[in-house]
């Protein structure tokens, strides 16, 4: 996740850093509809000024990720779902997942298959796992299924976060808000290397 973002990207991601640092597994409204309506109305040389853009896809997605992490499901939304290509889907798949249509983000994820990120991703919910003292017997579940997979497996993650919606342990929701975070930084770190 060594990326060096551009000022205008680095103030967004440190505003939601600070502000909305696990963003909930299905938000009710956006965390900052300021900051909703200062990156729909960015250009993605406002986004990228300095840098020569080469893949407005992956540039789009950046702006598609901020607006998801910022709980602004729709205008991402209205993105990600005009990015063709694995990591667009991904984007999609995760809107979908929060907003929440399970079977819908399943769809999308049929559509990104073994993302590159999925590596790191796996090895981040291993490392918060052992961050986690005294885990429920849920979470523990949730443990030993990543640890026995060698790799992660994107459908379980919708099913957990499925059940987490209908009533789960807090140690379980707060898990999965930091996976998701990760995630989400592991994306745009993704997105960012490859517009440019």
């Amino acid at each position: 996740m060594d990326v060096t973002y551009t000022p205008a990207i680095a103030e967004v991601i440190g505003k939601l850093e600070a502000g909305n640092p696990l963003p909930t597994l299905v938000p009710q409204k956006a965390w900052s509809t300021e900051l909703t309506n200062a990156l729909a109305s960015s250009s993605l040389d406002d986004l990228f000024h300095g840098e020569s853009v080469k893949n407005t896809t992956f540039g789009e997605a950046i702006k598609s990720g901020l607006l998801l992490w910022n709980d602004a499901l729709d205008e991402s939304h209205t993105i990600s779902q005009e990015l063709e290509n694995q990591t667009g889907s991904y984007w999609h798949g995760i809107m979908h997942r929060r907003e929440p249509d399970y079977s819908n983000s399943k769809y999308w994820f049929g559509r990104v298959g073994t993302h590159p990120i999925f590596p790191a991703l796996r090895e981040r919910a291993l490392a918060v796992l052992k961050e986690i003292p005294n885990p429920s017997n849920a979470l523990a579940r949730i443990a030993q299924t990543i640890e026995a997979e060698e790799k992660w497996d994107a459908y379980q993650f919708i099913d957990w976060c499925q059940a987490a919606e209908n009533g789960s342990d807090a140690d379980v929701t707060g898990f999965l808000q930091q996976v998701q975070v990760a995630e989400i930084k592991l994306l745009l770190a993704y997105s960012y290397r490859n517009a440019l």
